[in-house]
Formats: structure tokens, C-alpha cells, sequence
């Protein structure tokens, strides 16, 4: 230790070739009670590759050999797979914000949107229509919709245009500091750059849900149950026959047809209520509410006395069931007139 040089430093013996360290690599492979090259084993990964559904990377691939009886390890498959040039490319990295929580709770109107495009046969040109909708996730209301044989980004923008103008905006959520989010599916038509700049431009955050999860987005896709509902059984001559059809469901969808989610009431109605500070609003836990209404729903029927109702300006209804003071939710157009490709 005088020149301060440990036994294990003074024996050392540096290797010029460090290819050579460590154990050599197998040239074979076990599979049950015999022994098989490994060149059997490449084999057997390109003929599973050939097929699309198995056409695995080099863990799952592992996992497949060692059903088919290989005693192989990971490390092993991947060497193999590296060497005859079977690795599958690395996935880009998306651009795309995917949401977070499955199911939404949204603690005002207009805070949470969500946008899906549901197909319909048109007899007359035999090929399918598509309807594009706009969901408010709070009060159930569909703010716009638009209908054609083809559903391009440049009409998924013109219709926020119109979300813009006719709610967004008259809302001034700017000032209110409101964190606007919207949900969609991966649509070519959704995830298009001019779509997804229109709508950073407009301060709307927008989300893409992940394959194969219709859940969430699921208070469109509970719409377009109660569309297909709507719709009925009937085919449709022409765009013009589901067109005219369109405008009485989503009219009627809005102002008359009533959720047992929003308290039994219209999604117009209950936006009219919240506003007049008529709904309560509990959290059940930590994704899911449920609201009441704090006056007795006959008090929104316009039946009953002044004398008897909080407050003389609360909406009431008309014999059709549609509001009286207006047929539309706070801020909002007086028709909803759709797009028509």
C-alpha cells in the first residue's frame, strides 16, 4: 500500500478486444426434449410474422414461442430477431393530447364539448350520409349539426365556427377564465392540422380519446343511440327527406325530450335552470354527479300562481312542451340551423 495501489489494480490485465467477453452466443435452442437450431427459431418468427394478427414485437413474439414449447427467454428473442432484421419499427410519437379520465365531470355548461359522426343510408344515390354532431357534456344540449354525403375538416370548422359565435363567444368564457375541452375519436376529419390549429387558435383544448374506447366519449355515443332511436327504422329517399327529418329530432332533442341525468328535465330546460340557480349539483365521487331540482317541477309548468313561484322571470312551459321565453338555452340562437353539404 505504499504506493497506495490495491492488489486487485496491480494484477489487473486490460482487454484490448472486448468482443470477446463473457459467454459466446447460443447456436441452439431447447424446445421440450430436443434440441433445435437456431435457425428453426427465425424461421418460426417470420412464418407468425407473415400473419397481421400475429405479427408481434419481440416480447409478445417471446411469449408465443414459449406456448409453442421453446425454452427462450426475451433477451434471446431479441438478439435473433434483431440479427435477421425482424424488429418492428419504433411507433412515432404522437402530436396528439389523449384524454385522461374515461368519464368527464364537468362542473358548468359549455366546459366540457364532445364531436362524433354517425352514418345513415340514403336510398337515392345508395350510399351513406353523415351527420356531424356537438355535444355540451353538462347540460345534454347539442349546440350545432350538419348533414352531407361527405364530412370534411373544412365543414368540421365551419361548424365550430358556428359553436364560436352562437355560444362561446355570447358566453365570453375568455373573461371567465373557462378551460374549454373537447373529446373526439381519431377521425381523419378531427385530427387534420387545420382542424387542430382552428381550434388552438380559439382557446379549445382539444382531446383525442384512445382506440377502442368509445367510453370515452360517451355522452355523444349515448346521443347517437337516442338518434338511431329517433331516426326510426324507415330508410331515406334523399338528403333532403333526412335533412327535414333531422331539424324535428334535434329541435325536439333539445327543447322537449327529457334525461334522467340532468334531472329529469330538457337539456335546454335544465341549462335555463342552472342559470337561475335552480339545479344542485352533488358529487357522488371522484367522476361521478348528480343533480336535483330544488323546485318542484310542476313550478316550471307555468300552471301555478306568481305568489307561489321564486321568481317571476323562472322559464315555464307551453302546451308543446317547449319554453315559453325562449326555445333555447342562455346565449343561444333562436333556430339551430343546420350545415348541409
Amino acid at each position: 500500500m505504499i504506493a497506495q495501489i490495491t492488489k486487485h489494480k496491480y494484477y489487473y490485465q486490460p482487454i484490448k478486444d472486448r468482443k470477446h467477453i463473457g459467454r459466446k452466443a447460443t447456436t441452439t435452442t431447447q424446445k421440450g426434449h430436443s434440441v433445435v437450431p437456431n435457425e428453426d427459431v427465425i424461421g418460426q418468427i417470420k412464418r407468425l410474422k407473415e400473419d397481421p394478427i400475429t405479427n408481434y414485437g419481440y416480447r409478445m413474439m417471446t411469449s408465443q414461442l414459449k406456448l409453442e414449447g421453446y425454452n427462450i427467454n426475451h433477451k434471446k428473442v431479441f438478439r435473433l430477431m434483431k440479427d435477421a432484421d425482424l424488429l418492428q419499427e419504433k411507433r412515432k410519437v404522437s402530436d396528439k393530447n389523449y384524454v385522461k379520465y374515461r368519464c368527464v365531470c364537468p362542473e358548468r355548461p359549455l366546459q366540457v364539448l364532445e364531436m362524433d359522426i354517425k352514418m345513415v343510408w340514403v336510398t337515392e344515390h345508395r350510399r351513406h350520409a353523415y351527420i356531424l354532431s356537438i355535444i355540451d357534456t353538462f347540460t345534454r344540449v347539442i349546440l350545432d349539426w350538419s348533414v352531407g354525403y361527405q364530412m370534411d375538416q373544412k365543414m368540421v370548422i365551419k361548424a365550430w365556427e358556428r359553436v364560436i359565435d352562437n355560444y362561446l363567444q355570447p358566453n365570453d368564457l375568455l373573461k371567465q377564465d373557462l378551460h374549454v375541452e373537447l373529446r373526439n375519436d381519431n377521425g381523419s376529419q378531427f385530427s387534420a392540422k387545420s382542424v387542430q390549429e382552428f381550434l388552438r387558435e380559439n382557446s379549445i383544448h382539444q382531446t383525442f380519446t384512445h382506440p377502442y374506447t368509445p367510453q370515452e366519449n360517451g355522452h355523444i355515443e349515448s346521443f347517437h343511440s337516442i338518434l338511431k332511436k329517433g331516426l326510426g327504422q324507415a330508410p331515406f329517399w334523399n338528403l333532403e327527406e333526412l335533412r327535414e327529418r333531422l331539424e324535428v329530432f334535434y329541435e325536439k332533442y333539445n327543447n322537449v325530450r327529457l334525461h334522467g341525468s340532468i334531472a329529469h328535465l330538457s337539456p335546454n330546460l335544465f341549462w335555463k335552470a342552472w342559470e337561475y340557480d335552480l339545479i344542485e349539483r352533488t358529487v357522488i365521487n371522484e367522476r361521478k354527479v348528480k343533480f336535483r331540482l330544488t323546485v318542484p317541477h310542476s313550478q316550471l309548468s307555468g300552471i301555478m300562481s306568481q305568489r307561489e313561484v321564486l321568481c317571476s322571470n323562472i322559464p315555464t312551459l307551453n302546451g308543446e312542451g317547449y319554453l315559453n321565453e325562449d326555445v333555447n338555452g342562455p346565449n343561444t340562437p333562436n333556430s339551430l340551423q343546420p350545415s348541409v353539404n
